[in-house]
């Protein structure tokens, strides 16, 4: 892995997916992954993007809505759309918010922001590094997305926390068995911050 062409994209590291928001939408171990998270965000990345849910309060996920998948979560300007407490957002270089459309599911920000692919190929990266919340859900569909779409996709499953979502036919187990199948890579924080490592000391 070379830093100068690669991103690190942050998914989701929200208070609404976390044990702080208990009535949202809560991945256990969401809080403790700062962190870590805070590790990878200190290494010199190309750039550093993070996607944030930032859904009207009728979004058609939500229960009592078109899809009745979900509890209400991370909805805009509220305190469980905000990022996980202590977490280095000072590092973004931007922040991609997705969901805000009331009729349309967004997973991954490329769903939303299809550009994104684009940016990427345009800035020289080939590889992009991806963690947050959650591991199987919004961080396997957006990988799925820029596998496919030719990079390099390293997944840092220690700087990741996921949830089985039986309603949604969302599982831990099938989702990196998919990825593996794509060719997403599955790595602990280690492999990468030994790699920024030596990026530094080159």
């Amino acid at each position: 892995m070379n830093l100068p062409t690669t991103v690190l994209l942050v998914v989701d590291a929200q208070q609404g997916f976390s044990e702080l928001c208990p009535a949202e939408l809560p991945v256990p171990g969401a809080v403790a992954l700062v962190p870590a998270l805070n590790q990878l965000l200190a290494l010199p990345f190309a750039r550093i993007d993070a996607s944030q849910d930032w859904h009207p309060a009728d979004h058609c996920s939500f229960f009592g809505q078109r899809d009745n998948l979900y509890p209400p979560h991370c909805v805009a300007g509220t305190a469980g759309a905000d990022f996980l407490p202590g977490l280095h957002t000072q590092r973004f270089h931007a922040i991609w918010r997705k969901g805000f459309d009331r009729d349309f599911e967004a997973y991954a920000l490329t769903a939303q922001h299809p550009g994104y692919v684009a940016l990427l190929r345009a800035s020289q990266i080939d590889t992009v590094v991806v963690c947050g919340i959650a591991t199987n859900i919004c961080c396997f569909f957006v990988a799925c997305d820029l596998r496919q779409a030719g990079f390099r996709v390293l997944l840092v499953e220690d700087a990741s926390a996921g949830i089985d979502v039986p309603a949604a036919g969302l599982f831990q187990s099938q989702a990196k068995a998919q990825g593996q199948q794509l060719g997403i890579e599955y790595v602990r924080l280690e492999q990468v911050t030994h790699q920024g490592d030596l990026a530094v000391t080159r």
